[in-house]
């Protein structure tokens, strides 16, 4: 009984992981994001200290929610 109990949770934690992607794929960048969210596909320079502004850009994100 123990063990389909196990497996049942197991099942309901996966499940729950497939949904909760298959609706973040389908959920749209927000225009005010879109230069940040390009810049940081193409980062390659992360190990790089200040080698692009995607920092900057996640900063400037957090300022203006903080302000909302």
């Amino acid at each position: 009984m123990g063990s389909i109990l196990g497996f049942g949770l197991l099942f309901v934690i996966m499940a729950l992981f497939v949904v909760i992607s298959v609706l973040n794929k389908k959920t749209p960048v927000p225009e005010s994001c879109q230069h940040a969210y390009m810049e940081a596909q193409s980062c390659e320079t992360c190990a790089v200290s200040g080698g692009c502004s995607f920092k900057e850009a996640l900063d400037l994100m957090k300022e203006i929610k903080v302000n909302d």
